[in-house]
């Protein structure tokens, strides 16, 4: 009984000593990790501002494609247009050198002579 005061105290020395060890390490461990946290959230500030950059880029990407595929479906427009008009003078200018043929036919038939 006499040992047991010293015994109990050695223990609790040890078991106290164990205690800080693991203490120690738990506390680093919770410094590298606020420390990683840290580093992530500088990380994903800098990769929210990428972002921001990259989503205003595709937007005004898409503006100027659909500004430019305005544009060239209007010149698209206007050049079927072109086509229909050029046609159509193809058409009649046909149609009047028919006239002028027959014109000719009739006349060269009419200036001669009877057999």
């Amino acid at each position: 009984m006499a040992l047991a005061m010293p015994t109990i105290g050695v223990i609790f020395w040890l078991y106290s000593g164990w205690q800080d060890t693991q203490l120690d390490k738990l506390q680093a461990q919770i410094t590298e990790t606020q420390s990683a946290t840290r580093d992530t959230s500088k990380l994903a500030v800098s990769l929210s501002e990428r972002l921001v950059a990259v989503e205003t880029k595709q937007v005004r990407d898409a503006a100027s494609s659909e500004k430019f595929q305005s544009a060239t479906l209007s010149r698209l427009d206007r050049v079927q247009d072109s086509i229909v008009g050029l046609s159509n003078a193809v058409a009649a200018l046909t149609a009047t050198l028919q006239a002028v043929v027959d014109d000719r036919r009739t006349t060269s038939l009419r200036n001669r002579d009877p057999p």
